[in-house]
């Protein structure tokens, strides 16, 4: 029929509604004839996650393993992530920034931040900054602790956007803590710089 949704979509629209199990049980059963990679991702946090019944991380790293075959950039950021640990899969660092690096040419936020936590400063602040400047307030967090000791009003700055673009607690609450040890002008400075940085960013993923 035409316009009919297939049990995969409705297995990734219950995902998105958080029906676990019903998503869960309609993703395994699409999958057997409609191996698309976005169905192997979500399983795969089904279970690595244990929604909608037991965790299962050997079935989850397969999945994922089997979305970053299709090239899916979340699969491979999720698969790299288990190759890193060494969970449900066998552990293998290269392996694993291997995946990540497809991950971030694909444009995946979260990979880049695991490439940096695997790289020299440099490096790391490089693919912290472009992870930033794509509105990743996780990116914005380690990319303040990377700046803390040499330039700390920049580090703060990075938190208070953090704290504008996704009003996360744990970036508040790390600002608060750094700018109680800074003077009131570093603090009225690295405000300004972090709604500078909030307003580049919006105008940058809205396309303006």
């Amino acid at each position: 029929m035409f316009g009919a949704r297939s049990k995969l979509d409705k297995g990734l629209d219950a995902f998105e509604r958080k029906e676990w199990k019903r998503s869960r049980k309609l993703l395994e059963e699409a999958l057997q004839d409609e191996p698309r990679p976005a169905g192997f991702y979500h399983l795969g946090l089904l279970y690595w996650r244990g929604l909608g019944g037991a965790t299962d991380k050997t079935a989850a790293a397969d999945c994922f393993e089997r979305g970053a075959e299709f090239g899916h950039p979340g699969a491979q950021t999720a698969y790299g992530i288990a190759l890193r640990s060494g969970v449900g899969v066998a552990k293998n660092a290269d392996e694993a920034l291997s995946q990540f690096r497809s991950a971030a040419g694909g444009g995946d936020r979260e990979a880049m931040v695991q490439i940096a936590t695997m790289s020299e400063p440099d490096e790391a602040r490089r693919w912290l900054s472009r992870a930033s400047d794509l509105g990743y307030a996780p990116a914005m967090m380690h990319l303040s602790d990377l700046l803390m000791k040499r330039d700390p009003v920049a580090a703060l700055s990075w938190l208070y956007a953090a704290v504008a673009l996704s009003a996360e607690d744990a970036a508040r609450k790390r600002a608060a803590a750094l700018a109680a040890e800074m003077s009131a002008k570093e603090i009225e400075q690295a405000q300004k710089i972090g709604r500078e940085h909030a307003r580049e960013i919006r105008d940058r993923t809205q396309g303006r």
